[in-house]
């Protein structure tokens, strides 16, 4: 879907115009601390170190504990999980269901079929722990268990293991004694065969995205839908014009997944772009049967499909042209809900931290916004308060996070005239917007710098 705004009112209060990912991997996260915020979305990484030790997994139903733990102290803000309609992530419950019941086999892509089914006469008892025993360049036996192996394709790039002396630094630890649960599986990234239409969207929407553990439930207003595939023959035939082209992560087919899996799963080239458009019927499907359910999603918001996270930003160097944009008549900033970025912060000394432009970045937020605006931190715009970002599971090097900066939490008001953009002076380079709290909101492209009369 192009973007859309959501259904529910507008507001310009500035806390509630926030937005924050968080990912402790250790446990639950704050719900205090993340009360803070307008949108505070789970990753599917969050209390890693206790839904790998799950048995079985069970990384869905913490999601939907952490919302509900939230939403008790976060009344007025919206609460957001993790999906993904690309990976098939067999540790979330209604994945597993599907994965372990023959009846949906339909749902998943296969390895090639003609060198697994070889392959198996050679090993009828399973594979070992050594893929380069296999015609792939992925094991499609369990890692801790050689005799459990899977015809659908699935890598370990970013799944759950057992820390063996070779590998100690997983990404998200089983326990050792009882292995890794993913069901009758082997622990891995699945792919979801959208090509199988009407009877895979329905499962995805009326249970995967509107069952108890989504939209069902009082305690979540929406989801971050992750992951999105790419063809190299769309692509060629649009000239690289639509998202996501040229296919680069890492190439052609799911991204975030290893390069080889077009190859792994012996798709052709007219093969992934079926998978494509399939996928993007699923997500235009997805996306409006959230918005009609009073959903929100940020796929929705300007400039995020295929899973962006890339928020607007400012610098030296673009704050005129940035802000002749978003001052015009047609700009995007207003028409749209836009995610604006707050500028990483440089570390001191003694692992204090500074923002460099944080009241620059808070006037381009209150100059360019329209009435669906949110702004976030991190290296993807996203996550708040981990500085450095941290990989999936592991915890941020600094144990409290990052301060709050006190301009997220001031009332500024709303604009005088909500209809109506910010304005360029009669000085090129110096755009303004009236604020019935903050008086005249006002960045000087020329000297950048920023300045609010009623601060």
């Amino acid at each position: 879907m192009p973007p859309t705004n959501p259904t529910w009112p507008p507001t310009y209060n500035m806390t509630l115009s926030s937005i924050t990912m968080q990912c402790n991997g250790s446990g639950f996260s704050s719900p205090t601390a993340a009360s803070h915020f307008g949108i505070i979305s789970y990753d599917w990484s969050n209390t890693k170190n206790l839904w790998t030790k799950a048995q079985p997994m069970n990384s869905e139903q913490n999601l939907l504990i952490q919302a509900e733990k939230t939403r008790k102290v976060a009344l007025d803000s919206k609460i957001f999980v993790y999906r993904n309609l690309v990976w098939a992530m067999p540790w979330m419950e209604h994945v597993r269901e599907k994965l372990d019941d023959p009846a949906y086999s339909g749902f998943f892509l296969n390895f090639d079929r003609d060198k697994y089914e070889e392959w198996e006469k050679l090993h009828p008892n399973g594979g070992n722990n050594n893929s380069d025993t296999t015609p792939f360049h992925v094991n499609p036996c369990a890692i801790e268990d050689p005799k459990k192996c899977s015809k659908y394709y699935h890598d370990q790039n970013q799944s759950p293991a057992v820390p063996t002396t070779s590998h100690p630094h997983v990404d998200g630890a089983c326990d050792p004694k009882h292995g890794c649960n993913c069901g009758t599986m082997p622990c891995g990234g699945y792919v979801w065969d959208h090509r199988n239409g009407t009877m895979l969207r329905e499962f995805l929407i009326k249970e995967y995205i509107g069952g108890t553990t989504g939209l069902g439930s009082n305690a979540i207003d929406g989801f971050f839908i992750d992951d999105f595939w790419c063809s190299d023959k769309i692509c060629n035939e649009t000239n690289n014009s639509v998202a996501a082209c040229p296919c680069n992560d890492p190439a052609q087919g799911p991204t975030e997944i290893v390069r080889t899996s077009v190859e792994d799963m012996g798709l052709s080239d007219s093969d992934v772009k079926e998978l494509t458009l399939a996928w993007n019927e699923t997500m235009s499907a997805v996306e409006k049967y959230i918005l009609d359910n009073n959903g929100y999603t940020w796929s929705l918001m300007y400039n995020q499909n295929n899973a962006n996270a890339a928020p607007s930003r400012i610098s030296n160097n673009s704050c005129a042209s940035a802000l002749r944009s978003a001052c015009s008549k047609d700009s995007t900033f207003f028409k749209y809900g836009n995610l604006f970025g707050i500028t990483t912060p440089h570390q001191v000394k003694n692992g204090t931290f500074i923002y460099p432009q944080l009241e620059i970045d808070i006037a381009f937020f209150l100059l360019a916004r329209g009435p669906y605006a949110w702004v976030g931190y991190g290296v993807w715009g996203m996550t708040w308060p981990f500085n450095p970002e941290p990989r999936h599971g592991e915890l941020p090097p600094q144990k409290y996070g990052l301060p709050r900066p006190h301009l997220m939490d001031h009332d500024f008001g709303s604009p005088v005239d909500p209809s109506s953009t910010c304005v360029e002076t009669d000085v090129p380079g110096i755009f303004q917007r009236k604020w019935t709290k903050a008086g005249v909101v006002e960045l000087n492209c020329n000297t950048y710098t920023a300045s609010f009369e009623k601060l």
